[in-house]
């Protein structure tokens, strides 16, 4: 019986981390002999950016060798991860991915790339993803907000960062729970919604906490799509708290490369950035910045990644998510 695209996607996740350390069996050449590139899918200045410029001056510093965030945003981070898993198995070209990566596989017919090209290192950081608001619009809390949605249904917008990014689906998250229609407006990262929601050009965004909360008197922060509030910012309240326990959906920022990079230097990248990103320096860095480090094996992040598969799917599935 053919196998179903579902069921090959599903089957490409249970061997992205665990299965794929078999496939390099030959001897490691020393790592890193050159410098070792970071490509990000979004643009420059967003969250991605400034935590991975952070890590790489670390990693240079540890290693004596160059580190170089390079920024290949557009097509929901396919042109990155393509980049990335087309690209030489040594283990000096490393993608930052985030949640697009898995949801590209079930909303794009064609993605250049397969979940199977690629390998966990670890996961860096989690990212909670929160709603704000324009300050000009008159509304203050997220109560008044579904109120005001609901006597404008399909003329409130509200902006990402990026089509099928985190985002997105806790924007249609946020919709489904409420029963309300607001329109999503797609960027290349977060800094250019930010950037449109100061404008005045959307009337809200889904992005890092931090970047909601950056701009105190202009944009508003209403609530966090997680489980519990973010240390960093204890103010801004979760959607469960406020009503709305279904929209619970974290960003994430996780570190791959090449399917057939070899299994020394897969461990040895795995020590080096989970070191880097638990340091208390990192760390408070990166809090402010609206991340949470974490040390994540390959294996338990591709575990996550199979649920956060289950749970693109649902959204999917419903109609509500689409490029």
């Amino acid at each position: 019986m053919a196998m179903s695209r579902r069921d090959a996607i599903a089957a490409a996740l249970g061997t992205l981390g665990a299965g794929a350390f078999d496939l390099a069996g030959a001897q490691a050449p020393t790592f890193p002999s050159q410098p070792v590139r970071f490509i990000i899918p979004t643009p420059p200045g967003g969250g991605h950016d400034t935590m991975m410029r952070l890590v790489g001056q670390k990693l240079t510093d540890a290693w004596g060798q160059p580190s170089i965030v390079e920024s290949k945003p557009g097509a929901s981070g396919a042109i990155a991860a393509t980049t990335v898993a087309q690209g030489a198995a040594d283990g000096h070209t490393v993608l930052i991915g985030y949640s697009a990566l898995i949801s590209n596989t079930v909303l794009l017919p064609k993605t250049g790339y397969r979940l199977e090209d690629l390998r966990p290192v670890c996961m860096l950081a989690l990212t909670p993803i929160a709603m704000g608001i324009r300050e000009s619009l008159p509304v203050s809390t997220l109560k008044q907000y579904v109120a005001l949605a609901k006597t404008r249904p399909g003329k409130l917008s509200y902006g990402s960062y990026g089509p099928g990014s985190g985002g997105h689906f806790v924007g249609e998250l946020f919709n489904m729970a409420a029963d309300i229609d607001t329109v999503h407006v797609p960027y290349k990262g977060e800094a250019p919604a930010l950037q449109d929601l100061l404008a005045g050009q959307i009337d809200a965004a889904f992005t890092s906490v931090g970047g909601v909360s950056r701009y105190p008197g202009r944009i508003r922060p209403l609530a966090l799509a997680s489980a519990t509030r973010f240390a960093g910012y204890p103010d801004v309240p979760t959607f469960a708290e406020l009503g709305y326990p279904a929209v619970d959906m974290p960003g994430w920022a996780g570190a791959f490369v090449p399917a057939k990079t070899p299994d020394a230097v897969v461990k040895k990248l795995t020590a080096e950035l989970t070191r880097i990103t638990m340091l208390p320096d990192v760390r408070a860095k990166l809090v402010e910045l609206g991340f949470e480090s974490v040390d994540w094996s390959p294996q338990k992040t591709s575990q996550f990644m199979k649920d956060q598969l289950a749970l693109v799917r649902k959204l999917v599935d419903s109609g509500r998510v689409k490029l």
